[in-house]
């Protein structure tokens, strides 16, 4: 498996017993919700952080929004990937009706952006849901979304995405994903050119263009 094909966002199912839960600190550290919550639900999610060869950053969820907590997992304990643009297509095949405002919202953007390349597909709890088959929405839920745009995503295109949300019943945060950075897209249509907030394997910066690939070169942060 190649590491440089996880994106973050991504789920991976792994062996709960191979996840570094402290991050190198004292196992103190951990939150009594962390190891019972990956018992629960064997997926974490792709952190974005520099990846080693033998250590990939993930985060653990538990319940409720507070709970996150920064892991580690060997490539080897990974027993499945599941991208949201699976969780997407998962989405529009199932025949179980929606559980909340956000699944809802999930299956009317399927429609409404049906000119999109791009890959794109939930995150967030909608996507934790798919993906195990356990609720993790609530009435109150966002939708939050991924788009994996490799190639240049016009701010024209960002503004015709924007608008297909305004009418649903649930909030909606949508994050683009570049091969170099991450960054808001909401941001990204209302800035007429100028900087914005790019998240970076080596953290967050202002800038102009989430396609640069000077971006690369940055030091990826140390580890305490």
């Amino acid at each position: 498996m190649q590491l440089a094909a996880l994106r973050p966002h991504y789920l991976l199912n792994v062996n709960p017993a191979e996840v570094i839960l402290a991050n190198d600190r004292d196992d103190q550290c951990t939150p009594s919700w962390v190891l019972p919550a990956l018992l629960e639900k064997s997926f974490v999610v792709v952190r974005r952080t520099a990846m080693t060869g033998n250590r990939i950053p993930v985060g653990v969820r538990g319940q409720e929004r507070s709970q996150r907590w920064a892991a580690w997992c060997p490539p080897n304990s990974i027993q499945g990937i599941v991208t949201p643009a699976d969780l997407l297509q998962r989405c529009e095949t199932t025949k179980d009706s929606p559980a909340s405002g956000a699944c809802r919202g999930l299956r009317s953007l399927a429609v409404y952006w049906q000119w999109l390349s791009h890959c794109w597909g939930p995150g967030g709890s909608v996507g934790f849901e798919l993906a195990t088959g356990k609720r993790s929405t609530t009435p109150w839920s966002d939708l939050d979304i991924v788009v994996y745009a490799d190639e240049h995503l016009s701010r024209n295109d960002a503004r015709r995405l924007l608008v297909c949300t305004t009418d649903l019943e649930v909030a909606v945060d949508i994050r683009v994903e570049t091969p170099v950075c991450g960054f808001s897209l909401a941001e990204y249509a209302r800035s007429s050119g100028k900087p914005i907030l790019l998240r970076t394997p080596a953290g967050p910066i202002l800038g102009d263009d989430p396609w640069n690939a000077d971006l690369r070169s940055m030091p990826a942060p140390t580890e305490a």
